[in-house]
């Protein structure tokens, strides 16, 4: 059994057609950024641009991947205690994350792979929320 990799995935307007809220369980990447790497197991940091009104520029969960094809990841979201702010991402991002990270200006719905250390270090202490 192989490590999961851990991503980021960016969330703008969940506006139909073909995008859904974090909570859903279901994302559509930008397909101009496909094939998407994901696999089972792998971690997503959900994270919503401020379009996304309910949750502005913050990451409120995670998702573990539980199937990836052509048009979408699904996966099972976890809520955390607290949000992960915008600055908290880019200040604790290690330098080539916090660069892909700020060109998630170029797609509303962008996902990119980021080192384990990069995701640790910006979850912080934060707990899962089980629901």
């Amino acid at each position: 059994m192989s490590l999961p990799k851990y991503f980021f995935a960016v969330f703008g307007d969940p506006t139909p057609p073909e995008k859904d809220t974090i909570e859903s369980g279901i994302y559509h990447p930008d397909p101009k950024h496909g094939p998407f790497r994901t696999k089972p197991g792998d971690i997503l940091l959900l994270y919503c641009t401020g379009g996304y009104s309910k949750y502005p520029m913050q990451a409120p969960g995670l998702g573990i991947v539980l199937h990836t094809n052509d048009e979408i990841v699904q996966y099972r979201y976890l809520p955390l205690s607290q949000p992960i702010l915008k600055d908290r991402i880019e200040r604790e991002f290690q330098r080539s994350d916090a660069d892909k990270f700020g060109n998630r200006r170029f797609s509303s719905f962008w996902l990119c792979e980021i080192s384990r250390e990069s995701f640790v270090r910006a979850l912080g202490d934060r707990a899962l929320v089980w629901p």
